[in-house]
């Protein structure tokens, strides 16, 4: 811990008017004392804030409230915490805003060499912590993962608000090298005095906790008082990942005084008792846990066994359905071979319909007329599992699309998305694609060249329905290779309609 230094300059600290600027400005040196620390990570800052707002805090902290007292296991203990600090009082308020800050979100960067730190905005097990005589805390590891916000946790930050706090009351945060082998076991303390600040990363090896708080008969209307600052990161260093998990505890090992000789007294005898009876009460809480994870590793077995057997007869009803397409495939291909031939006989016939029009000078309705008369006949190429049905709207024989086409669809299984193809000449305006089946709509961006989209039905659909594909921009194709002379509002040419049944999407989801 490096020493506070009185003599600095009360200088203003850029952006945290709550933290005293004496930490902005020796940052570098507590960064180089925190990455060096042993056993892990971990650095002491005595007035971390300014005197006033440590004050605020200290006479406006929450008093003890058993409702926020209960333990791993359910039961009112001895400590309590409260995580809604902004509910607390101005201070609190005051302080919540100042640590979601990226100010104090930097500074505490720069002091731990951490980049990116984030406040989890519920304070998950953290806040205010109170803690009455008689209570400790074991040696732990923190739960390293935060799975509903996909966050890591990173670095511990606890200030303390114990004015006169004496050495013999205990309480000290400890960090240890290694509680599990008490004989090799180093272990540091730091008094919880009033406005020091411990900060510690959290990983793997991070052991902390603190030995039983002993206050005075005459001093037990105190407590030990702390605000506990838990910060994340989004990722974290490849050598620290480890399998999500919660807190570990490791639970104290017999005093010194339990060696080879001695008369046990009725005090050692109440301590061992305890001893065996927290044991006893965290090997029944890890068998729980054990049963609740073994009934939910049960529940997700069973559902991975009837989806394996849902994917073995959806497997065979692919293979069907695979079979089944390579025939209509056949078929639809002879079927637009006729279509084109079709197509263009229609297509000769609306020019000599269209210059039999002009000639007779009955201008745009007469030519309504035989377009609409013209649709009766025309198809566009429809692959899958269904056939046009009635006449189409806003396409041309040779299959160029006006600004809103519409066409009937005559579904011949279940089919339960459908997927168009077109294409647009080069150098096309770029605009927005639309594509609906009743309310389910799908929109893309078009230019020029091919283009697809496609869209998921509202249900699977067995009786006729129709699609409707808008284009909020049209060019004139005018005197181009394709079209001489053709001044229509275009918006693209039609290539392929495909309607999917659910297994066959499936397959070619697969194949992709």
């Amino acid at each position: 811990m490096l020493p506070p230094d009185s003599s600095a300059a009360a200088v203003h600290n850029p952006g945290i008017p709550q933290v005293s600027p004496s930490v902005s400005e020796k940052a570098d040196a507590y960064r180089e004392a925190f990455v060096n620390a042993q056993p892990f990570k971990h650095l002491s800052i005595d007035d971390f804030f300014t005197a006033d707002f440590a004050e605020r805090l200290y006479e406006e902290f929450p008093r003890f409230n058993p409702e926020l007292a209960r333990n791993e296991m359910g039961n009112v203990a001895g400590k309590a915490v409260n995580t809604k600090i902004r509910e607390i009082s101005p201070a609190y308020r005051e302080l919540y805003e100042t640590i979601g800050g990226q100010p104090f979100l930097e500074l505490m960067s720069r002091l731990s060499g951490i980049p990116d730190l984030i406040l989890d905005p519920r304070m998950y097990g953290g806040g205010t912590h109170e803690n009455l005589h008689g209570q400790e805390l074991d040696p732990h590891v923190d739960f390293n993962y935060d799975e509903a916000q996909q966050l890591h946790r990173r670095l511990n930050v606890i200030v303390y608000l114990n004015a006169g706090w004496q050495t013999e009351w205990g309480g000290a945060i400890e960090v240890h090298s290694n509680p599990r082998d008490p004989a090799t076991n180093q272990i540091r303390g730091f008094d919880p005095i009033f406005n020091r600040c411990v900060m510690f990363e959290t990983n793997e090896i991070s052991w902390h906790g603190f030995p039983k708080i002993t206050l005075p008969a005459d001093k037990r209307d105190l407590s030990r008082k702390s605000i506990s600052i838990y910060l994340y990161t989004k990722t974290r260093p490849a050598e620290e990942i480890a399998p999500v998990h919660g807190t570990f505890y490791v639970q104290r090992p017999l005093p010194d005084r339990f060696r080879e000789g001695l008369t046990l007294s009725n005090d050692d005898v109440a301590e061992l008792k305890n001893l065996l009876w927290r044991r006893d009460i965290w090997v029944e809480h890890y068998q729980k846990l054990e049963l609740e994870k073994n009934r939910e590793l049960d529940a997700k077995s069973a559902d991975i066994r009837t989806m394996m057997a849902n994917y073995d007869s959806l497997t065979v009803d692919a293979k069907f359905a695979l079979a089944s397409a390579e025939k209509e495939k056949a078929e639809l291909r002879a079927q637009l071979e006729a279509h084109g031939r079709l197509r263009d006989s229609l297509q000769a016939e609306k020019y000599a319909l269209l210059a039999q029009v002009g000639e007779l000078q009955q201008g745009e309705e007469a030519s309504a007329a035989a377009l609409a008369a013209e649709r009766q006949y025309v198809r566009v190429p429809i692959t899958g599992y269904a056939a046009q049905t009635g006449a189409l709207v806003g396409i041309h024989s040779d299959l160029w699309a006006g600004a809103r086409a519409e066409i009937g669809i005559e579904p011949r299984v279940r089919v339960s998305r459908i997927r168009l193809h077109g294409w647009r000449p080069e150098n096309s305006p770029r605009g927005k694609l639309r594509m609906s089946v009743g309310l389910a709509n799908v929109e893309t961006n078009v230019s020029s060249g091919l283009f697809s989209i496609e869209l998921p039905l509202p249900h699977e659909y067995r009786e006729p329905f129709r699609v409707i594909v808008e284009c909020e921009v049209v060019t004139e194709i005018g005197g181009g290779p394709l079209f001489n002379h053709d001044a229509r509002a275009l918006s693209f040419k039609w290539v392929e309609l495909e309607v999917l049944h659910p297994p066959l999407a499936l397959i070619a989801k697969m194949l992709k």
